[in-house]
């Protein structure tokens, strides 16, 4: 089993460049163990050998952010598992670089997160890494013990929750207020993306796919209980789809567009047919998922005479093409910020 963070993905965006400040100092402690000689009153003086010094103890700052030092030894604990690294090893083990770059994107997170009063309380953490074992039908020692087979101990996972919940806020100071969109831009979008020519009576619908792959009967039991559960409580279908849904869609909150009834499965259409406007169907198992779908809204059959589409579908059409402008608009901006732009604060000095 392997357990990642929801979607709060899991690790730092790859780093593409870096901001290079003077060299940083190695700093080194050494112990040596006193010499020592003994001489004899009738003999010549024979000089004994020099006692061996004691084991070196070293560390060096192999990188920084906002000059406060990164150092080997920090890195060595976060490799998984953890191992000692030597210096010289450094520009060619691939891993620790990975975990270097990981690591000074996790402090300039934390950089960019105090400047900004974003904060993430030590209850958050915690209560996210119990919801994962929850949604893992494990209890938080057996987590643990999960997380313990893969390498990784439960303080790197809390790192891993942490980094991800302050990009997670960030993410929203961004983009809050949200991203305009013009008319023009809209017209456009629809001009290269035109709404398909549907004859007979059509549904808008959503879907959330829980993947049976990989899952034990039960695992596929319990998150579709979870899902129906937070469903039924009112919970915003997309919401739910985002945070919970395995289907490729899940970014668009499970969207699945305008579709012709005659194009869905006999399965599907019989799932979603007493269903209304604004609700959900009960679970369906599909090929390889179980499915929840639903209907935004549904749309008559046409006149022979006529097959342009009617007023509400093209206010339809509209409509989700100023919601992907916006996603695409979104995840430009915070691309940018995450590659770019966060580091003209926090200047980055990685020696190796």
């Amino acid at each position: 089993m392997s357990i990642l963070p929801h979607r709060l993905t899991r690790s730092a965006d790859p780093i593409d460049r870096w901001i290079l400040r003077p060299s940083l100092c190695l700093t080194i402690a050494l112990s040596f163990a006193g010499r020592t000689a003994e001489a004899k009153p009738a003999k010549a003086a024979v000089p004994t050998p020099a006692a061996q010094p004691s084991e070196m103890v070293l560390d060096a700052v192999i990188a920084s952010v906002d000059e406060k030092p990164i150092t080997l030894s920090e890195l060595s604990s976060r490799m998984t598992p953890p191992r000692k690294l030597a210096i010289k090893e450094l520009p060619g083990d691939q891993e620790a670089q990975k975990t270097l770059d990981a690591l000074t994107f996790e402090r300039i997170l934390e950089a960019e997160a105090a400047l900004k009063h974003v904060t993430v309380a030590d209850e958050e953490v915690e209560e996210y890494a119990n919801e994962v074992a929850r949604r893992n039908s494990l209890s938080r020692v057996e987590f643990e013990a999960v997380l313990g087979k893969e390498g990784k101990s439960i303080d790197w996972y809390k790192h891993q929750i942490k980094t991800d919940i302050l990009k997670s806020k960030l993410a929203g100071n961004i983009s809050r207020g949200g991203i305009s969109v013009s008319e023009s831009e809209i017209d456009e979008y629809i001009a290269n993306n035109p709404m398909p020519k549907i004859s007979g009576p059509s549904v808008k619908l959503r879907v959330i796919s829980i993947s049976t792959s990989g899952r034990s009967t039960e695992e596929v039991e319990a998150k579709t209980k979870e899902i129906e559960a937070l469903l039924e409580k009112g919970e915003d279908f997309s919401e739910v789809a985002k945070q919970l849904s395995d289907g490729a869609n899940r970014e668009d909150g499970g969207s699945l567009g305008i579709i012709g009834q005659s194009e869905l499965s006999s399965d599907v259409a019989e799932a979603i047919q007493s269903v209304d406007i604004g609700s959900h169907s009960k679970a369906i198992q599909a090929a390889d998922a179980v499915q929840i779908f639903f209907v935004e809204e549904r749309f008559e059959a046409k006149d022979s005479d006529d097959d342009e589409p009617s007023e509400a579908e093209l206010k339809a059409h509209r409509e989700d093409a100023r919601k992907a402008l916006q996603r695409q608009k979104t995840d430009e901006k915070l691309s940018a910020y995450f590659s770019s732009e966060i580091f003209k604060n926090h200047p980055v000095d990685k020696k190796f």
